[in-house]
């Protein structure tokens, strides 16, 4: 099955067709043999949008990989956080139950303290050999900090449970700078998501392109074979070798 993108070939075939037409007496030539302007228009047209999307294909895939670096770093950060925060909770667990604590506050510990689990991660081997975190119940990066977001704002939201946490050195301010870590990841996340989309469309944009400009070159190839000009044998030439 035949690929198509941007290439020497289509980068020869749009030079060839711009030169003949700026060329006065080669365009008319191309005219006089059946060829309309629009033809070399089009392969010019086609070659170049192939170009502009492989380089903006290119530009989303660096950006791409930025993007994951980020995430991937801001990512590992918010669950140490997270971790050092429920570390905490659990101790301060049994300090409200020592205290007397009404029974529907110790419920709410033991909500958060189960939804832990989902968003404990552990280090495994990828291919290649590359250590990679990976999420034991849950692989998806939104889904880890949903849930982690959703339990710095429920830690906050008991008076009972930020008091027994600030007597242990979390106090409400690190409560929130969990919530805030974990809200910013999330537009790090959509801003992955719409970096490889981006990618997609070029990469769409280029194939279609490519696509085009070889069927356009294809059905007027014949007539410029047959142009008496060794420029344009050259041209075509440097097009087949490319």
């Amino acid at each position: 099955m035949a690929t198509y993108a941007f290439n020497a070939v289509v980068a020869a075939r749009t030079r060839a067709a711009a030169f003949i037409e700026s060329a006065p007496e080669l365009l008319a030539q191309f005219v006089e043999r059946g060829g309309l302007p629009s033809d070399l228009a089009s392969v010019i047209a086609t070659g170049r949008a192939a170009e502009s999307a492989n380089q903006g294909q290119s530009a989303a895939g660096a950006a791409g990989v930025a993007s994951t670096s980020t995430v991937l770093a801001r990512f590992a950060a918010l669950q140490r956080q997270y971790k050092a925060v429920m570390a905490v909770v659990r101790a301060a667990r049994d300090d409200l139950t020592a205290g007397g604590a009404p029974p529907e506050v110790l419920a709410s510990v033991d909500r958060i303290l189960v939804d832990e689990t989902a968003v404990h991660v552990t280090t495994v081997k990828a291919a290649g050999g590359a250590s990679a975190r990976k999420a034991l119940k849950n692989d998806s990066q939104e889904a880890v900090r949903a849930e982690i977001r959703k339990d710095a704002g429920a830690l906050m939201e008991v008076p009972a449970i930020v008091r027994a946490l600030a007597a242990r050195r979390v106090d409400l301010a690190r409560l929130a700078q969990l919530r805030d870590a974990a809200d910013a990841l999330g537009g790090h996340l959509s801003a992955r998501i719409a970096t490889k989309a981006e990618q997609k469309l070029a990469t769409a944009a280029e194939t279609a392109a490519a696509k085009a400009q070889r069927a356009k070159w294809g059905g007027i190839y014949r007539i410029l074979a047959s142009l008496p000009d060794e420029r344009v044998r050259a041209l075509l030439a440097a097009a087949s070798r490319s």
